[in-house]
């Protein structure tokens, strides 16, 4: 979780900035792969959120920061 607070997970996106040579889309959807589209944006990823809405009343997160609550706010 700490990698996806500091945004460094090797997503796609972050693998091309490292000169890696691959396709940048998400293996989902047709979107470029991120780490705001793949825990977010991603129909997959809106999904589990309704998911988890549905089953433990818990809203979706809007941001990345928001995934987190207000157990990172000092971090």
């Amino acid at each position: 979780m700490w990698f996806v607070h500091k945004q460094v997970i090797l997503t796609k996106d972050n693998l091309l900035k490292r000169r890696w040579v691959g396709n940048s889309r998400c293996c989902f959807c047709a979107q470029d792969e991120t780490i705001q589209h793949l825990f977010l944006e991603c129909p997959l990823a809106k999904l589990l959120w309704r998911t988890i809405h549905i089953a433990f009343n818990i809203n979706p997160p809007v941001d990345i920061a928001s995934l987190f609550g207000t157990w990172l706010a000092e971090v």
